[in-house]
């Protein structure tokens, strides 16, 4: 056919932008509305991770605080501790310082560390005055060499009664005998913890209950310092040292009695004290090795041989009622009347006993015997002024030399009682 072709039906037309900008919408709307369980699924996951984690939080919060209260505690809980262990130092120490070693024990060998006469002549009073002396003076010591301290003293003496007072006699002091008891009266009532007991005659009783107390005392903690009045005795020797070995030794302090301490005790080199006056400074009754009562030298062949410008006889030897003579202190020592038996105090010998002129019953300070030995020194010896030797030699009580030569104006005027030519020493050569 004329004039027919394909043409003749027309094209298709573009979509319009609109279009195609609505079908990207809905496209996309169909993918969100597709996607929309996944988003509430997704946030309902988150949510309950959000739940979950506040719920952790808040138990890590709550166990936070736990442990807060925990360590405040803890830290009350230290400081009280700390006070508590400070407390408990202090009182420790206060323990240290007041309780543990309160105590001072003193062993006395009363055989050795024998009480002055002095006070034994007093009986109870003297009894109390001597202790009263023994306290004052070792806590005086005790506080001046280790400190001040609460402290209590104990004494234990202990002594063989008979054997003391069997010296006494043997020394011309038996007046001292009948004061005896009643001087141990007047001890141990002066305080509780003082005692002197008599251990009797048994041989070294009192040297085993020393030992056995010292043994026991020391062990205790309660004890501070043990007071030891043995030193005259090196039989103490071997408890000492064992004393010393067991780690003791800076609880030992000893007390001198006599003037010399025995030789292996004073090698210990303890601390020691004495106490002026209150022990006899002298074993009572010793033997002088260089002296012998058979010896015609007993006492000076006349009186004015001896030592002294006064020969008031002295009745009986002891004066009525036992009591010591008094010392007059005003006096020096040769003027003292009834005179001082020289050969009596100076040699614990007199062969005349209770019939000798001169006087055996002062009670002498160890300065006063000292000042008796040098004033017999003033008086010639009498073999020597016979021109014979004395037996004696240095250890004569009396003199063998004039002691004003050599410028004796006795001597020039011939009245010197040091007659032998030899009893002067020649004046010294002046120079030319």
């Amino acid at each position: 056919m004329e004039g027919s072709s394909t043409g003749a039906y027309p094209s298709a037309v573009p979509p319009h932008p609109i279009e195609l900008c609505l079908e990207n919408l809905k496209a996309e709307v169909l993918d969100v509305v597709r996607n929309e369980t996944a988003y509430k699924e997704k946030i309902q996951e988150l949510a309950e991770d959000l739940a979950a984690y506040k719920h952790v939080l808040a138990a890590v919060n709550a166990e936070l605080a736990a442990v807060n209260t925990e360590l405040a505690d803890a830290r009350r809980a230290q400081q009280e501790a700390e006070a508590a262990t400070a407390r408990l130092e202090e009182e420790v120490r206060s323990y240290k310082n007041q309780d543990k070693g309160h105590r001072i024990v003193m062993l006395l060998d009363g055989d050795g560390a024998i009480f002055s006469a002095q006070f034994i002549a007093q009986g109870q009073k003297g009894g109390h005055a001597a202790a009263q002396r023994l306290a004052d003076a070792t806590f005086q010591h005790i506080a001046g060499t280790y400190g001040p301290r609460v402290l209590q003293l104990w004494v234990y003496v202990f002594f063989n009664k008979r054997g003391l007072l069997d010296a006494f006699r043997r020394a011309g002091l038996a007046a001292l005998a009948g004061k005896f008891d009643d001087f141990v009266m007047g001890f141990n009532q002066a305080t509780e913890r003082f005692l002197m007991v008599d251990v009797g005659t048994t041989k070294e009783a009192a040297d085993a209950k020393l030992k056995a107390y010292l043994e026991d005392e020391i062990r205790l903690p309660e004890t501070y310092k043990i007071v030891f009045g043995g030193c005259h005795d090196n039989g103490y020797l071997t408890s000492l040292h064992s004393a010393i070995t067991s780690g003791f030794k800076e609880k030992l302090v000893l007390l001198k009695s006599y003037t010399e301490m025995a030789a292996g005790i004073a090698a210990l080199d303890l601390p020691a004290f004495a106490i002026p006056e209150l022990f006899m400074p002298h074993k009572i009754g010793a033997e002088d090795p260089a002296f012998s009562p058979q010896s015609p030298r007993d006492m000076p062949s006349s009186a004015s041989d001896t030592p002294s410008t006064s020969s008031t006889p002295l009745s009986g030897g002891v004066p009525p009622g036992g009591a010591p003579r008094a010392y007059n202190a005003n006096l020096p020592i040769g003027k003292q009347k009834p005179a001082v038996c020289t050969l009596h105090y100076m040699k614990d010998r007199c062969k005349f006993g209770a019939a000798c002129k001169f006087a055996h019953d002062y009670v002498l300070t160890a300065a006063q015997r000292d000042e008796l030995a040098k004033f017999a020194k003033k008086a010639p010896c009498p073999s020597a002024l016979q021109g014979a030797k004395c037996k004696f030699g240095d250890t004569c009580c009396y003199g063998h030399v004039c002691p004003y030569s050599p410028n004796c104006f006795f001597q020039k005027q011939g009245k010197c009682k040091f007659r032998q030519a030899d009893m002067h020493a020649p004046a010294p050569a002046r120079g030319g």
